[in-house]
């Protein structure tokens, strides 16, 4: 994603209902819940484009060089074809249930995986592109990535179903990803992708 990719202000401001009501169907597209706290939005090159376009909006700033920095700060979000990124939500509506629940499913999110097939299980990258100190403090906002090695990418092509679960001891779910969302998703991966690009995969 570029400068060019970026709508200006007033442009923007001309035809933002009409993407905001095709964002809100394409993020539900690719939306999983994970038990009834927590709730992945699978992030594409649309999705986080419209998140800066509405950061830009709210802090009503056009200048190319901090364009340029809200570009950078959400480039980890954008699927890079040997991966998925996913935002991950807790959600408890409650204010007291939600103090007492996050500390508890923040220590959770590093159990979050991906079972492909009932043969192999990826396991996440968890918040690694924030600071230490904003790792370490509960947070309802987590961003994942989901590595694939060649098992996986040849499980996954050859039409494997996917499942997302958490094993951790604080929050044990399991949510099958429907085939529509699937196919969707799998439009974020490339069938070749040069090994040197790639972080290695963690099993």
């Amino acid at each position: 994603m570029n400068l060019a990719d970026i709508l200006t202000l007033d442009a923007y401001a001309n035809c933002r209902d009409a993407i905001r009501e095709r964002m809100i169907a394409h993020k539900r597209s690719r939306s999983i819940q994970l038990g009834p706290a927590m709730r992945l939005q699978f992030e594409d090159v649309l999705t986080v484009r419209y998140q800066i376009q509405e950061v830009l909006r709210i802090d009503r700033v056009d200048d190319p060089a901090t364009i340029r920095e809200e570009i950078d700060r959400y480039a980890h979000l954008v699927p890079d074809g040997s991966c998925w990124c996913a935002t991950l939500m807790i959600e408890e509506p409650a204010r007291e249930a939600r103090k007492r629940i996050l500390p508890l499913l923040h220590v959770a999110v590093p159990g979050v995986h991906l079972d492909i097939g009932g043969m192999h299980r990826v396991t996440v990258r968890a918040n690694e592109d924030l600071p230490r100190g904003e790792r370490e403090r509960p947070s309802a906002v987590h961003f994942l990535r989901f590595d694939f090695g060649e098992q996986a990418r040849s499980l996954l092509f050859a039409g494997s179903p996917v499942s997302i679960g958490c094993d951790h001891a604080h929050y044990r779910w399991q949510a099958t990803v429907p085939p529509d969302t699937l196919e969707r998703l799998m439009r974020d991966l490339s069938r070749n992708t040069n090994p040197a690009t790639r972080r290695p995969e963690r099993d």
